[in-house]
């Protein structure tokens, strides 16, 4: 299958308004992958996905504590398939493209992560993202206990301790472990934090042209957050697009007006003085206010 733009489109569109626990989260990435690899067919990235689905039943048939399903998860995804992270280019944005990941066996941690999700996921096990800052990870649970894994490192079992250390590595100092550290991260904040993870990078090489495309796929995939149309009607007046990130700046005026509890004040001040200086033809400076506050891990 291959698919074509507008099916791509529809389909992102249909995540958007799909409850979070149906959401697909591997075919979601593979969709927005496809998106960069225009006229490649979709045949081989479901077969393969199949495979991990077979193959982790195998391993993990009679796993019930989650020490046995972490075991089998590690065996068939490192073990056999050899996924590991990308130290050497850590920065590639093929390490975000899950189509790439598949054909490479290297990425980000959030990219390999959502592969161990699905192959969790299709034993119905229950397995969520991390909520870790600057290195996704995943949570697998057993029948009465629950384990940590790191995909970059070749799924590596955390304990606290590594957390902390992990912690201390990432801030560079402080090893104190938060609660939202290890709070879980549903399937659509995933693939939005996915999506960050390109727009980052692009915005860090001046790629105005791919940070707004990342932009806009995620208001496909999450379009109740107005903080995406915010970033990409900045974005689009800084590169002269004016008059459709007008429209994005005033369609969230909109949405505010008619959420009166949506708690945007800070934004609603920023579009009005942006739109006050376009009035007055200057251009603002957006770069740092689109950025984001995920940094550059992942």
């Amino acid at each position: 299958m291959i698919p074509t733009l507008d099916k791509q489109i529809e389909y992102l569109k249909s995540v958007g308004e799909t409850p979070e626990d149906e959401i697909n989260i591997a075919e979601a990435a593979l969709m927005l992958a496809s998106l960069d690899r225009p006229g490649v067919s979709l045949q081989k990235y479901h077969h393969h996905l199949e495979i991990l689905k077979l193959d982790t039943e195998n391993e993990g048939h009679d796993a019930r504590t989650a020490e046995e399903r972490a075991n089998a998860l590690i065996e068939v995804m490192w073990g056999r398939h050899e996924y590991k992270g990308n130290d050497k280019f850590y920065d590639d944005l093929q390490n975000a493209n899950l189509m790439s990941v598949i054909d490479r066996r290297v990425g980000l941690p959030i990219s390999l992560g959502i592969l161990y999700l699905h192959a969790a996921h299709s034993q119905g096990w229950n397995a969520e993202g991390v909520n870790f800052p600057a290195h996704f990870l995943i949570r697998i649970y057993g029948e009465n206990d629950q384990v940590i894994l790191d995909p970059f490192h070749k799924g590596k079992v955390l304990n606290a301790h590594d957390l902390r250390e992990l912690v201390g590595t990432i801030s560079g100092g402080s090893q104190s472990l938060e609660q939202w550290h290890h709070a879980p991260l549903g399937k659509r904040a995933i693939l939005v934090r996915l999506l960050n993870n390109i727009k980052i990078r692009c915005l860090n090489v001046s790629d105005f042209d791919l940070a707004m495309n990342a932009l806009k796929r995620t208001i496909y995939i999450d379009p109740e957050k107005i903080v995406h149309k915010y970033e990409l009607g900045m974005l689009q007046i800084h590169t002269k697009a004016v008059e459709e990130g007008k429209q994005n700046l005033l369609d969230c005026l909109d949405y505010m007006d008619d959420n009166v509890d949506s708690n945007d004040e800070d934004m609603r001040k920023q579009i009005l003085a942006t739109l006050k200086e376009m009035r007055a033809y200057n251009k603002p400076n957006v770069f740092e206010l689109i950025k984001g506050d995920i940094d550059k891990g992942d």
